[in-house]
């Protein structure tokens, strides 16, 4: 196997994971924050477009004291997070990495607690510096809302567990900002349904995956079952959330698996109503499901469901 490995070329062996799971392009969470993708991004950059990127912030808003010590080393002036002045120098670093990543959309897990508006440092690093320059750029926020972390300090990053969170935070966001698209995803299966009723009322919200411990046969079924009843076609059925590339594998050949069963009950309820369906149509569906809802929302060329 490592005598395999060494034969074989980087883009080669790129090449046959994207192969093996079905993919052929994939958005990677890119964190400025981190030394060694900071160093990567500015000495060596991306050079396959295979990757895309997305400008991850959880430092920024969930550990405000370690990003403005990081900020203030960079050269930023900082002081109080709600100072105008202090937002300008967030957005201008935003801005920077924004140029620098080409970052098709801008993304943050965040805890099951989390209330916007809020009387934290949060609330305005979110409401007055990254939703503006998501909407300079053209790109949604990608809210990952759920997760609670080191609840056993003694695994180490396998300590984090979940819990449920208040969907009207959502609503707020979608509600207020109307310019600004979300893309959201949730860790607790109690949230699933609310969170797709919203969906149903703004068009500038998507929801997307079976995030983490929601990735599993049992739960993914039944929730992107309920979806396909709530929202049509109007979701991103699943995410491939893989932490090394060859996760891709197992994760998308087993998510295939259950989106086969789902769609051919309804398209068997639709065939016994009297609708004639034809194969250019299931690979229209197909095609929306898995690929062009997600690039048709990043990029701002269409949005969920009519807001009702």
């Amino acid at each position: 196997m490592r005598l395999q490995f060494n034969i074989t070329s980087l883009s080669e062996y790129v090449d046959k994971i994207f192969g093996l799971a079905g993919v052929k392009e994939v958005v990677m969470t890119n964190d400025p924050f981190n030394p060694q993708e900071r160093h990567l991004w500015e000495k060596v950059g991306n050079r396959d477009p295979r990757f895309k990127a997305a400008l991850r912030l959880d430092v920024l808003l969930n550990h405000y004291e370690n990003a403005s010590a990081h900020l203030a080393k960079e050269g930023y002036l900082l002081g109080s997070p709600a100072e105008p002045s202090t937002i300008k120098e967030i957005q201008r670093f935003l801005r920077y990495w924004m140029h620098k990543t080409q970052a098709v959309y801008v993304a943050v897990s965040l805890p099951p607690d989390i209330k916007i508006p809020e009387d934290t440092v949060r609330s305005p690093l979110l409401e007055k510096a990254v939703l503006p320059v998501c909407r300079e750029f053209n790109v949604p926020l990608a809210l990952m809302i759920g997760v609670r972390r080191s609840v056993n300090p003694r695994l180490g990053p396998a300590g984090d567990s979940l819990g449920t969170a208040d969907v009207r935070v959502i609503e707020y966001l979608c509600s207020t900002y109307l310019d600004n698209r979300f893309l959201v995803t949730m860790l607790s299966r109690e949230n699933q349904h609310e969170l797709a009723v919203t969906a149903r009322k703004f068009n500038n919200l998507m929801v997307f995956g079976c995030w983490w411990f929601l990735n599993n046969p049992t739960l993914a079924e039944e929730i992107t079952a309920m979806r396909l009843d709530l929202l049509g076609l109007s979701f991103i059925p699943q995410h491939s959330d893989a932490r090394v590339l060859e996760h891709l594998i197992y994760k998308w050949a087993r998510f295939r698996k259950i989106m086969v069963s789902l769609l051919t009950k309804k398209y068997l309820e639709l065939w016994q109503s009297g609708w004639r369906l034809t194969e250019e149509a299931i690979k229209g569906d197909v095609e929306r499901l898995f690929r062009n809802n997600f690039w048709n929302f990043v990029t701002g060329r269409s949005s969920g469901l009519t807001t009702q």
